[in-house]
């Protein structure tokens, strides 16, 4: 086959006698399918689109309507300086001024020195990963056993429930 425009025309077509596939079967998508890889390799002509002529760009001359317009500048002197600039009166200044939060709350010494070791335990053993370059020996042992027994510790000091809170008379869930 030649390169030349209509050269797909001389390509032979499907038979008359066979049956054309149900529109929308997998026959029909099968087929569709099988042509268009069938036309992979073919030269592709870039004067005759296969596209709608109403999206043929190239052959559109009326882009001239959409060539950026000029934007009106302004004046090159300023009528005042840009340092006498003052900012305009904020009305909703001295509107509501918040509270002071209250204080956060006095840990007790056992929680503090849970995080520590929840958190410290395993900061240990990266320290003794990046500069030792192995987790062995005493390091190893004190990252672990910190941070197992500071989780422990958070865990079986966890409240079930908040001091203020009424107990619940049904003790559970109600079916």
């Amino acid at each position: 086959m030649s390169g030349a425009p209509g050269a797909d025309e001389d390509r032979p077509q499907e038979s008359e006698n066979t049956p054309a596939p149900a529109p929308g079967s997998q026959a029909e998508q099968d087929a569709i399918f099988a042509a268009l890889v069938a036309q992979f390799d073919d030269p592709v002509d870039l004067n005759r689109p296969d596209w709608p002529e109403i999206e043929n760009l190239r052959a559109k001359n009326d882009l001239a309507g959409f060539n950026p317009q000029p934007r009106p500048r302004p004046s090159t002197t300023p009528a005042e300086p840009p340092r006498s600039w003052t900012p305009a009166e904020d009305p909703d200044e001295g509107h509501y001024i918040p509270p002071e939060p209250p204080p956060l709350p006095q840990g007790d010494t056992t929680a503090k020195f849970a995080w520590i070791a929840v958190l410290g335990g395993p900061a240990l053993l990266l320290f003794d990963a990046f500069f030792w370059r192995e987790i062995a020996g005493w390091p190893a042992w004190v990252g672990l056993t910190a941070f197992l027994g500071g989780f422990a510790t958070l865990v079986i000091r966890m409240k079930d429930r908040d001091e203020d809170e009424p107990p619940d008379p049904h003790g559970g869930a109600v079916v």
